[in-house]
């Protein structure tokens, strides 16, 4: 692969000077008018050490506007990063549409150097390329010009390039150990190579380059640039993969096996209760010593107790170990970017407790019921989300999912007791009464929803929530069994 690369390809100072004019207002062009659309940019630059990488981030910073581009480095990971899953140090720093994100050091360094190290096999590296390939799709799929540069060079260069004592024509960077690769060159390129293979797709292609030649180098990497850029000015993106439904609509639903039924007697509910909260309580200070996160979702109809169902969660929990966080609609910030983003953000570290009151569901249920998704975007969104959701997992997070059910008579028993209840009142809105009307449509989504998302390792738990005092238990229950089963 890397062979044809050290063909000897240079630029004169007359040609280089004849091409970079032309190219850089094209790419200035093309930068300014993709500023008002919905594309972010992402540009990853890899390569061998001592290639000329951030000599030509310098180069396109000077070529178009930097105030629109975020230039971001991922060297050593900090603490904070290694205590939540591995692609939340990316998700935090992706560009918000319109603007251009350079990546030097990214999703790819650490399982390049790690199979490098000898701590990654085959097998491990295949996973890792399997998340990365999910994870470019994903923002593929959502608009994202996503491109990926390879900047090649030979070992002689290369050893020329980082030795303390090299010229200035790459902009060398001289570390306590300019020859921290000697003897790795050869194993760096096998596993470059394996790693490309893996990843090149066919909407996030690798760009590979001579790098021999700065001129050379700089003219070819604005040239794939800007050529990305002109082509998603062009083309209308779309779906990679578009799913089928099908429903028997005769057949019993997921809902319908729900026991809304079930009750509980007030004195044992308040000593189950004072059990369940007890047991999470001291399950929680175990989870946070052991360093295992704990992610509480909390779905539900209008009305269905999901806000006093949290109150019993966090009443058990010290409040210095959990984070609410309450979903409502996406601030111009979070349109800006995936919907995924502002979910990512909120994750917190190793040993915490988060839980979302409402969460990354709402593409697959109102953004669906009611429009402000297209039927390509929900519906890949099953797959987005358990891939997020596998990551979390993967990283040792206790994952636990409640859909509180209740059926439309109750909710309306309980509308009516808000409307009549001054205290109460503010909880009822118009909106409320709107999405009743669309009880059959939101119904259709739910069981989309909890089909297509509850897997082994991240299942749902549907809660029959007509009466409160019986979800709360089952609730609490399920918390405590999740903490206990992963601390075992």
């Amino acid at each position: 692969m890397f062979e044809t690369l050290n063909a000897g390809n240079k630029l004169s100072g007359d040609e280089f000077d004849e091409a970079e004019m032309p190219l850089r207002q094209r790419l200035l062009g093309a930068q300014m008018t993709l500023a008002k659309r919905d594309h972010p940019v992402i540009i990853i630059v890899g390569g061998v050490d001592g290639a000329g990488k951030g000599a030509l981030i310098h180069r396109l910073n000077e070529w178009m506007d930097p105030r629109g581009i975020d230039t971001n480095t991922f060297w050593e990971s900090s603490d904070e990063e290694e205590s939540r899953p591995f692609f939340w140090r990316f998700w935090r720093k992706l560009p918000r549409r319109g603007r251009i994100g350079i990546f030097l050091g990214s999703w790819y360094t650490y399982p390049a150097q790690a199979t490098v190290a000898g701590a990654l096999d085959e097998h491990q590296l295949e996973a890792e390329a399997g998340n990365i390939v999910a994870f470019e799709r994903l923002l593929a799929d959502d608009g994202a010009v996503i491109v990926k540069l390879w900047l090649h060079v030979s070992e002689q260069a290369q050893r020329d390039q980082l030795h303390e004592d090299a010229g200035k024509q790459q902009n060398p960077r001289v570390t306590d150990q300019p020859y921290e690769l000697s003897g790795n060159y050869e194993k760096t390129l096998q596993v470059a190579q394996r790693l490309i293979n893996l990843t090149d797709a066919e909407d996030c292609r690798w760009h590979l380059l001579d790098a021999e030649d700065r001129r050379y180098r700089d003219i070819g990497a604005g040239e794939i640039i800007l050529h990305a850029m002109e082509q998603a000015l062009q083309e209308a993106p779309g779906p990679s993969i578009i799913l089928t439904r099908t429903q028997d609509f005769n057949a019993p639903t997921m809902l319908d096996r729900v026991d809304l039924d079930a009750s509980m007697p007030k004195d044992e509910y308040r000593e189950r209760l004072a059990d369940s909260q007890a047991r999470l309580q001291d399950l929680a200070w175990k989870a946070y010593r052991a360093k295992r996160s704990m992610i509480a979702v909390f779905e539900g109809w209008d009305a269905a107790g999901k806000g006093s169902a949290i109150r019993r969660v966090t009443r058990a929990i010290d409040p210095r170990l959990f984070h609410l966080e309450q979903v409502g609609a996406p601030t111009d910030e979070e349109k800006a970017r995936h919907y995924l983003w502002r979910f990512w953000r909120q994750l917190q570290r190793d040993g915490r407790v988060t839980l979302f009151d409402r969460s990354w569901y709402g593409r697959v249920l109102v953004e669906r019921v009611e429009e402000f998704a297209t039927e390509p975007q929900w519906l890949r969104a099953y797959e987005e989300i358990r891939h997020f959701e596998a990551q979390l997992v993967g990283h040792g997070c206790v994952l636990v999912k409640f859909w509180l059910h209740i059926s439309p008579e109750e909710q309306l028993a309980r509308f009516e007791a808000r409307a009549a209840t001054p205290h109460k009142r503010h909880k009822i809105t118009d909106e409320d009464w709107r999405n009743r009307k669309k009880w059959a449509d939101y119904a259709a989504a739910v069981e989309d929803m909890v089909d297509r998302t509850s897997t082994e390792s991240a299942p749902w738990t549907l809660v029959a929530g007509n009466d409160k005092k019986t979800a709360r238990i089952q609730i609490l229950g399920a918390c405590c069994e999740a903490l206990e089963g992963a601390l075992e």
